[in-house]
């Protein structure tokens, strides 16, 4: 009776430190992910002032629902285990599937053979991505030390493991960059579109609705091309619904050059 009665609290008491550990973990990843969608989301602005970004809002809604939700669920998976090594690798080997299938399975054309590679790299993926798994146990069971703690020392804790989180957040945030390619493309468009204000530039002189438009602001979004292994699609955003696609396609060995650019009306 005694040991019944000393056991119930002890495993009362490692189910909160259990529930309490998954919460901060849940909380860490939730803002790494908000960090990472605003990283995605806005760094194109910030490191491009020059250039007109196109920002969709929805879009942006939906890549911070994304993200949120993938760093609060596999950050949570990280922190089941007290010990951490199996709730980590199983954490990595889910961030390491949900990369792969993002990148890889973006369709039902060539799906078998995308869910080969995928196989084929999971584990390797789940070795890259077991340190980060590890961080999110660490920040949690850092935040359940800091419950201990006073003053300055949990000040200390709470402000370094904020930090560790933005960054977290901020590295693949930053993977969204324009690329070499990229950056080329919209500023090929933007500057053609410049030029448009005096004359017609020859990609543009068969686009239909351009000339009704070619004084009005416009907004710049890239993604690699659909019509071309080589090219970047830019599309050119007018605030009453009107777009322009542009294929700037960009061999390695010669100047890059533009197809005709198609009109769309709203």
């Amino acid at each position: 009776m005694t040991n019944e009665l000393f056991i119930k609290p002890s495993s009362e008491a490692r189910q909160l430190e259990k529930r309490q550990r998954i919460l901060y973990a849940v909380l860490c990843g939730f803002v790494a992910g908000t960090s990472a969608a605003l990283a995605s989301s806005f760094v194109n602005l910030v490191l491009y002032p020059d250039l007109p970004i196109y920002i969709s809002w929805p879009q942006v809604l939906g890549v911070w629902a994304l993200w949120t939700g993938a760093g609060a669920a596999l950050a949570g998976v990280a922190a089941i285990s007290s010990e951490g090594w199996s709730s980590i690798l199983l954490s990595a080997l889910l961030m390491a599937v949900t990369v792969l299938i993002v990148n890889f399975v973006q369709g039902i054309n060539n799906l078998f053979l995308n869910m080969l590679v995928l196989m084929g790299l999971a584990l390797p993926f789940t070795a890259i991505l077991t340190p980060v798994s590890y961080i999110f146990f660490w920040l949690a069971r850092r935040f359940m030390e800091a419950r201990l703690l006073t003053g300055r020392e949990r000040s200390r804790i709470v402000i370094v493991n904020v930090l560790v989180i933005l960054v977290v957040g901020l590295l693949p945030g930053l993977y969204s960059k324009f690329n070499g390619r990229a950056e080329k493309a919209v500023y090929m468009v933007h500057e053609m579109l410049q030029e448009g204000g005096q004359f017609v530039p020859v990609p543009l002189t068969k686009t239909e609705g351009f000339i009704e438009h070619r004084d009005q602001s416009y907004t710049l979004s890239q993604e690699k091309s659909v019509f071309s292994t080589v090219g970047i699609d830019v599309t050119v955003h007018y605030d009453d619904g009107y777009e322009i696609l542009c294929t700037v396609i960009l061999y390695s060995d010669s100047e890059p050059r533009m197809n005709p650019c198609k009109g769309f009306s709203p």
